[in-house]
């Protein structure tokens, strides 16, 4: 899915597949346990023209369905998200609605960690939000193709 913004700026996002981690319990007693991850294509592009991409297993598969239908509210009934994030277990991705109006809606992408841009001198990742003002249709378009996403890796 792709979040275009009137500035220039984008965020693109991609499910490239899910990831299972197998762990094995320290003590006896306890059952090992498996977690699926999905492993995350994403894409920056800055108004300041700050140009990056990470992949990084940043969703659980109910982060990621979440996302889709957070989205969809957004651009359909947006006033009781005003303000609101939404954040997941993994907190290298997450989103912030921060105004609404007529047909546009103010996001911030928040990036950190393994996903955030890294600064060319020292090679340290800076987090940070990215403002993204996106159109209704524009949101509509981008839980439809994050949904189709998540229908193709299953």
């Amino acid at each position: 899915m792709r979040l275009a913004s009137w500035d220039g700026a984008w965020v693109d996002l991609r499910v490239l597949r899910r990831q299972t981690l197998e762990l094995r319990a320290v003590e006896l007693d306890r059952p090992d346990w498996s977690e699926t991850w999905l492993l995350v294509r994403g894409e920056v592009h800055t108004a300041q023209g700050r140009h990056w991409v990470f992949r990084e297993p940043c969703l659980t598969p109910w982060d990621a369905q979440r996302t889709g239908s957070w989205l969809r509210t957004v651009a359909e009934a947006p006033e009781p998200l005003l303000g609101e994030g939404l954040v997941f277990r993994e907190p290298a991705l997450s989103f912030v609605l921060d105004a609404a109006r007529d047909d546009r809606r103010l996001l911030r992408v928040h990036l950190a960690g393994a996903a955030a841009w890294t600064d060319p001198s020292s090679g340290a990742p800076l987090g940070g939000g990215v403002p993204l003002d996106v159109d209704v249709e524009g949101l509509l378009a981008a839980a439809r193709a994050w949904d189709e996403d998540l229908e193709r890796t299953g």
